[in-house]
């Protein structure tokens, strides 16, 4: 027989060696029978499933599986016996604690002297967490993957929905009686939809944070018919608000994104139906530093154990399928509502529902002091030349119209053909950000170049993170966003042409 040095200079013997290595794998090694009775459990073995080899040795190799299993594991064993040695990339076990866990196997016939397959032998791992790590990083890019598509259908809609917005407002004043009513129902009905790119910006992580004061009665009256349609018909949607303003500085989108959240949640947790109800009142049980504003969105469904409430907010933590849910709802309520100042708390009991209680702190009333953003006041021009370049040719032709009748002089120019574009007489160039060939920064570089004091004023139907980060504008720079009124456009043009606006 072999032998090595044992520690303190005592001989091993070879088998004594293989055994201590077995004995001290991070990995299972499980022996049994060809009957599919356990023989031998090392240190490995008992960490992952939490059995002693006293426990286990003896006992089936069933209670390791889970329920329905067995005709698997005889299978398995048939091969076994045959000579075949078995591995599976992946496959389920089960903890002490009845936990299912996932792991990968190989398993091999262990032979007597003479030749004949006596026993199985298994080496298991523990992939469970490195399975969640491939799949938490899957999503991730399926989920970017959606950001990405999102941010060019809001940005592809964004421009039509300024010819849209615009050219409604232009026929207003042209027209009355029923086709003034059908005309406002248009232009309502793109304000909704300006809104809703909001919303996908927002789900691509490109919407600009931009906060204002939002009265929180109005979120959730505003958005009680989109609920109605998501919930379903077997859901009784109640929306009770309080009296007067409930006013809170927030970004409108995110806010009607935690409604949602939450309210989708609620529906999920119903499968036979009940009763969700979202509640806007004013709270100072928050302690003495303030008046707060508390949404309360509660439900009727199955509750929640303690071990689910306490992981809650855990991103890609879920309890739905992965084809139902990403695990990133919640987490991404957490987040907004730590980002606008506020607090949230959950209380859930099995068989009874779930509420969520947001807290926000109140701020002066809508409109009023508190409320940094009001409208732009359009600008009229006294004859001033505006470079206008952009692609899209419906857009570019909108601004010209704009322009033109507010008093200033527009040209237009492809990006091409710039170089022949004489610059004497232009003040502002008016120019998109992503352009076909060339970046709007570098189209005013270039003109730049040759008149110094040109004023640039950059629009996009992208988002303001997200162009600022790609194409290295800084943060000061004004971006006019699409779609936008010509009243914004005006106010924007004005702002740019005076001394202090130049960029």
């Amino acid at each position: 027989m072999k032998s090595s040095k044992r520690a303190f200079g005592v001989p091993w013997s070879e088998r004594e060696m293989l055994a201590a290595i077995v004995e001290q794998s991070s990995d299972a090694v499980i022996a049994s029978t060809l009957g599919g009775i356990v023989t031998a459990w090392n240190g490995g073995a008992e960490r992952i499933y939490g059995y002693t080899a006293d426990e286990v040795i003896g006992r089936p190799l069933t209670a390791l599986l889970p329920d329905g299993a067995g005709e698997v594991l005889d299978a398995a064993l048939g091969k076994i016996a045959a000579g075949e040695q078995i591995i599976m990339e992946e496959t389920q076990r089960v903890r002490r604690d009845g936990t299912p866990f996932i792991v990968s196997v190989i398993v091999s016939p262990i032979r007597d002297e003479t030749g004949i397959v006596v026993a199985a032998a298994a080496t298991e791992r523990d992939i469970t967490e490195a399975k969640l790590t491939q799949e938490r990083s899957a999503r991730a890019a399926r989920l970017e993957s959606l950001g990405q598509l999102a941010g060019g259908v809001a940005h592809d809609f964004n421009n039509l929905l300024a010819i849209i917005m615009n050219y409604a407002d232009f026929l207003a004043d042209e027209v009355t009686g029923e086709a003034a009513d059908d005309l406002a129902r248009i232009r309502d009905a793109a304000d909704r939809a300006r809104s809703l790119t909001s919303q996908l910006l927002l789900f691509a992580k490109r919407e600009p944070t931009q906060v204002e004061v939002v009265d929180l009665n109005e979120v959730v009256t505003g958005a009680e018919e989109l609920l109605s349609r998501t919930i379903g018909e077997n859901i009784r949607l109640v929306c009770r608000t309080g009296g007067g303003e409930v006013p809170v500085r927030a970004n409108r989108g995110r806010l009607d994104q935690i409604l949602l959240n939450l309210v989708i949640n609620a529906r999920d947790a119903m499968p036979d139906g009940g009763t969700v109800v979202a509640e806007v009142e004013i709270s100072d049980l928050l302690g003495n530093d303030g008046r707060w504003a508390r949404l309360t969105v509660s439900d009727t469904g199955t509750g929640m154990t303690s071990e689910v409430r306490d992981r809650l907010f855990e991103p890609f933590f879920t309890t739905k399928p992965a084809e139902q849910g990403t695990g990133l709802g919640l987490a991404t309520v957490y987040g907004i509502v730590g980002d606008a100042g506020g607090h949230i708390s959950v209380e859930s009991t099995l068989g009874i529902g779930t509420t969520f209680r947001i807290e926000l702190p109140l701020a002066a009333a809508v409109g009023g002091s508190g409320d940094t953003s009001p409208a732009p006041e359009p600008g009229a021009g006294h004859g001033e030349l505006v470079l206008v370049v952009e692609d899209e040719e419906f857009v570019r032709d909108l601004v010209v119209r704009v322009l033109t009748n507010s008093g200033y002089r527009a040209i237009v120019a492809n990006e091409d053909a710039l170089a022949q574009v004489p610059l004497g007489d232009v003040s502002l160039l008016l120019t998109d950000v992503v352009l076909r060939e060339k970046s709007g920064p570098v189209v005013a570089a270039e003109l730049r170049a040759r008149r110094p004091s040109l004023a640039v004023l950059y629009m996009s139907g992208y988002s303001d993170s997200q162009i600022r980060a790609q194409h290295g504008i800084p943060p000061d720079t004004v971006i006019l966003h699409k779609p936008f009124t010509a009243a914004e456009l005006l106010h924007h043009v004005g702002e740019a042409l005076a001394p202090a606006g130049r960029h």
